[in-house]
């Protein structure tokens, strides 16, 4: 009966322990949970700082951009040439225009004429995005 009293007893340690480490467990978790968001918080509002300032920059530099090009036209007595488009974005806008014009079955002529491909470009546009043929 001793023995029974002694393990009794233990188990009941044990819950309470258990109980007392979930209840300390639950309350670490929700400060964890509320020292997170209010982090989360923090970035956003940061974020949006940080936006606001790079747009001001942009602002600023397209401004000072605007004036470099005045100055520049200034000095140059009116005789400056507009800039060209970036070559860049063009040149991925045109084949992109490319490959939908092969796509919807335009041939090489068109291609060149179209979109101021090469030759050889253009072939190939229409070989690799062209409707496919079956031969006969």
């Amino acid at each position: 009966m001793i023995l029974f009293d002694y393990v009794f007893w233990a188990m009941a340690l044990a819950i309470v322990v258990l109980g007392a480490a979930t209840g300390i467990q639950a309350i670490n978790l929700a400060r964890l949970r509320e020292s997170a968001r209010r982090d989360v918080q923090r970035l956003f509002e940061q974020m949006d700082l940080t936006l606001g300032e790079l747009r001001d920059v942009s602002t600023s530099l397209a401004g000072g951009l605007a004036a470099i090009g005045e100055l520049r036209s200034r000095q140059d007595g009116g005789r400056r040439e507009p800039e060209p488009a970036p070559v860049a974005h063009a040149a991925a806008r045109s084949y992109d225009i490319a490959l939908r014009l092969a796509r919807n079955g335009a041939n090489r002529e068109e291609l060149m004429s179209t979109c101021g491909m090469s030759r050889h470009e253009a072939e190939l546009a229409v070989r690799l995005h062209g409707p496919r043929r079956i031969a006969t």
